[in-house]
């Protein structure tokens, strides 16, 4: 089979095939030889920043002279940039090659009565087989919408990592935080460390409940253990007292304020790593890979700039829009702005737009993506008016919106935000 149609096949799933369950995978994955033991796993779970904190820690990894498997969703453009490693998206050529192996396994479990697995199971057989074939030192599964139930969760970690917790895929994950916050918390395995990033809610007594239930010892961060120190137009700086070591002056690319978080959970996990054997531990090497993993990280479309005063970001539920308002607060004080604005007509974007409504914006333009989920503008625009005073345009046409926007920034700042659909829609038209 080609690329074009093992692609198509994989993206085709979700109309013939239900979710296996975690026993059934872990089946399947036994017939492979288990590809998801090749190497020390660190797992990573949570509502908002998993897969900036998979990608700090990869990129720190890296720095140590490490290759790392990547497996993150959801993709923006193309289905292999979910399956990477390093810098480096899995080719289309290895994508069918994997494609191909993994059926052979499908078809042969689909003779004693497991049936298909579903999109997101098959993606993870795919890089689960590819990272063991391509002997990569470590790798970094980031769950999907849960934990407990995740197909990722078959793996045996050597470090789990929760990342916020807060409301989103409320169907089908619970409506309150405490529900939602046990099925990340489902990531969590017996003596297995834990790095938690602690925001004082009632997320916290759930983790704290598993990891003793698991006897696994859980490491909090808490907000006042990272400070931010500076920005600049390039760069964030900030220091970071993880108990373990004080860090002084740690820079990041000037995205947002929220990645200060996710960098602190990655390096909390980096240090796991040292603590329990799986990495040499040289001090200083260990501070500079630290130091240069955090300066290298790039995540796109998670406050990117793409263009000179445009800046795209994914946020798509409450609390994403929340840390984004509070970097257009303190990053863009001095900024006049402009929002472009879409999001899936699911999502709870009422109070999104409440949210939002605390920003000044000069203009908001409303648009639709492609996707079949999207929001309709009439909705969204009525939403707008009773929190924003804002002048407000809309376009049915994502191109149209974006090019009116960019004519008429001049010397404001351009901020695409509201769902990852948005930003792959943007990125797809070649802005």
């Amino acid at each position: 089979m080609t690329y074009e149609e093992c692609s198509k096949y994989v993206l085709s799933i979700p109309l013939f095939a239900k979710k296996l369950g975690t026993d059934n995978l872990s089946k399947i994955l036994e017939m492979m030889g288990h590809p998801d033991r090749n190497c020390p796993v660190i797992h990573i779970a949570g509502t908002n920043g998993k897969g900036s904190t998979c990608l700090f820690l990869a990129s720190i990894l890296k720095a140590n002279n490490k290759r790392v498997g990547i497996f993150t969703s959801p993709h923006l453009m193309k289905i292999n940039e979910r399956i990477r490693i390093d810098d480096e998206i899995i080719s289309d050529d290895d994508f069918a090659d994997v494609f191909q192996e993994v059926m052979t396994y499908v078809d042969k479990a689909k003779e004693q009565g497991i049936e298909h697995p579903s999109f997101f199971e098959f993606v993870f057989l795919m890089a689960a087989l590819y990272f063991k074939k391509q002997q990569v030192d470590f790798v970094i599964f980031e769950a999907g919408m849960g934990g407990r139930l995740d197909a990722t969760n078959v793996v045996v970690p050597a470090v789990c990592v929760i990342t916020s917790v807060g409301l989103d895929h409320m169907q089908y994950l619970g409506n309150t935080i405490e529900e939602i916050a046990r099925e990340k918390a489902g990531i969590i395995k017996p003596k297995i460390p834990v790095v938690y990033f602690d925001r004082k809610d009632a997320a916290t007594d759930i983790i704290v409940e598993k990891c003793k239930d698991e006897d696994a010892t859980l490491h909090t961060i808490e907000k006042n253990q990272c400070k931010l120190l500076n920005f600049t137009k390039k760069s964030i700086d900030f220091s970071f007292d993880s108990v373990y070591y004080m860090y002084g002056s740690l820079q990041i690319r000037k995205t947002a304020l929220y990645q200060i978080e996710n960098a602190a959970l990655a390096i909390r996990a980096y240090e796991l790593l040292m603590e329990n054997n799986y990495l040499t531990v040289d001090g200083h090497a260990e501070e500079t890979a630290i130091r240069t993993g955090l300066k290298n990280m790039i995540w796109h479309g998670r406050m990117e700039q793409i263009d000179e005063h445009v800046y795209v970001d994914g946020a798509h539920n409450v609390e994403a829009i929340e840390a984004f308002c509070d970097t257009l607060e303190v990053l863009f004080s001095d900024s006049n702005k402009v929002l472009l604005f879409a999001v899936s007509k699911d999502k709870d974007y009422r109070n999104m737009i409440k949210c939002l409504g605390r920003i000044s914006f000069d203009e908001i333009i409303i648009v639709r993506y492609s996707n079949e989920r999207s929001a309709e503008l009439d909705a969204v625009e009525e939403t707008f008016r009773q929190f924003s005073g804002s002048k407000i345009t809309t376009f049915d046409d994502i191109k149209e919106g974006y090019e009116y926007g960019k004519a008429h920034i001049e010397n404001k700042v351009l901020f695409c935000v509201g769902s990852l659909y948005l930003v792959g829609d943007l990125l797809n038209i070649g802005v």
